[in-house]
């Protein structure tokens, strides 16, 4: 296996407007910038395929986009279009200048030429950083820091893996982290760009990593640190990054995985109803010793734990990668939470999309 990594600023210059919340204030220019916002890139090459992850510290990507992403790289540099993975962290602070959609209607073109162009330069970064690896593996349960936002006390996906590259040398140089919380500690009333609670826990892991990972966010439709957290504010964000960092920072990945193989199964699920169409597309990545179930949605914690402890080998959920379907809970959900009295989704229709995945993850582990 030969891994390269790459990390980017992305960092708007000049007026731009934040997305995010839905609030009034994302229809005025922020107020300015807090802290940085950064991609961090990945490229996995077994056996002749390739698989590149591009990370950043956006709210989420739309499937246009990335379906031109995917295009592009493809054309550009040969690699499988089902192998590009554009993960969002979910950072609600973070710029909307990329986001055609957005309801505030503040696209900006040239931001998002100059992303188009990072992810490019990203690539070749990771092309021109790639060694022959290995890989290795840990995880941990870490509660205080967030939990089941709906439900207080009651179980979340509190699993954080870490997934490091080590060189010929011993040298871990580069991985990723995978976690199912929102990254939502500062308020909706901020005007300050921000990294939020992924991107500040991604940069302070450097120092017990030696580099900065990949965030990557999990079934996270339910977690968040709502009912954990001590305020809104900047110092509140400073403080439960400094601890997750810490915590994570600590996890023993001693475990070898042996990636030898890139094998993956595609699936699609249909909702269609009198008032709402949706063509939701979801991936199974079958790496050796490793799977990654990736979904543009926001999956209930219920279902990451189910679909991981069902595969019979670790697992990551990559949510928020390659579009955005909206929030996909159990169906005991509706009709209790915000997020299933706000969604399209029809109660059942989150467990028959669960099922794919589950069956898709048993062909591939064939």
């Amino acid at each position: 296996m030969n891994v390269g990594h790459a990390r980017f600023d992305l960092t708007p210059n000049g007026e731009f407007y934040l997305i995010g919340f839905r609030s009034e204030n994302r229809m005025h220019p922020a107020s300015g910038v807090h802290d940085r916002i950064y991609c961090n890139s990945l490229l996995i090459e077994i056996d002749g395929r390739t698989m590149f992850i591009f990370s950043a510290d956006f709210l989420e990507f739309e499937e246009a986009m990335a379906e031109d992403v995917k295009t592009m790289l493809a054309d550009l540099y040969g690699i499988d279009r089902d192998m590009v993975l554009l993960c969002a962290t979910h950072d609600h602070s973070s710029v909307v200048s990329y986001h055609k959609g957005w309801y505030t209607h503040k696209f900006d073109q040239r931001y998002y030429d100059f992303l188009i162009d990072i992810i490019k330069r990203s690539y070749e970064e990771c092309r021109r950083t790639m060694v022959h690896a290995t890989a290795q593996y840990g995880s941990k349960v870490i509660l205080g820091y967030y939990g089941n936002r709906n439900h207080p006390g009651q179980p979340a996906d509190n699993e954080v893996i870490v997934v490091k590259f080590v060189d010929d040398n011993g040298n871990a140089f580069a991985g990723l982290v995978n976690w199912a919380v929102h990254s939502t500690v500062i308020s909706a009333e901020n005007t300050w760009l921000t990294a939020e609670f992924a991107g500040n826990v991604s940069e302070k892991l450097e120092s017990y990593f030696g580099f900065v990972p990949a965030m990557t966010v999990g079934a996270a439709g339910d977690c968040s640190n709502r009912n954990q957290r001590q305020g809104k504010n900047f110092a509140e964000l400073e403080r439960v990054s400094t601890g997750m960092a810490r915590e994570i920072g600590t996890i023993d990945c001693s475990r070898n995985l042996a990636l030898d193989r890139m094998v993956n199964q595609t699936l699609y699920h249909t909702i269609h109803t009198d008032s709402y169409h949706l063509d939701a597309k979801g991936e199974v990545i079958d790496l050796g010793d490793l799977q990654l179930f990736v979904f543009g949605g926001e999956l209930g914690s219920r279902f990451g734990i189910e679909m991981k402890e069902e595969c019979g080998k670790p697992a990551l959920v990559l949510g928020y990668a390659n579009g955005y379907y909206g929030y996909w809970l159990p169906e005991e959900e509706y009709g209790i939470s915000f997020e299933t009295k706000t969604s399209p989704i029809p109660a059942g229709e989150s467990e028959k999309l669960v099922e794919k995945f589950k069956q898709a993850s048993k062909l591939l582990s064939k």
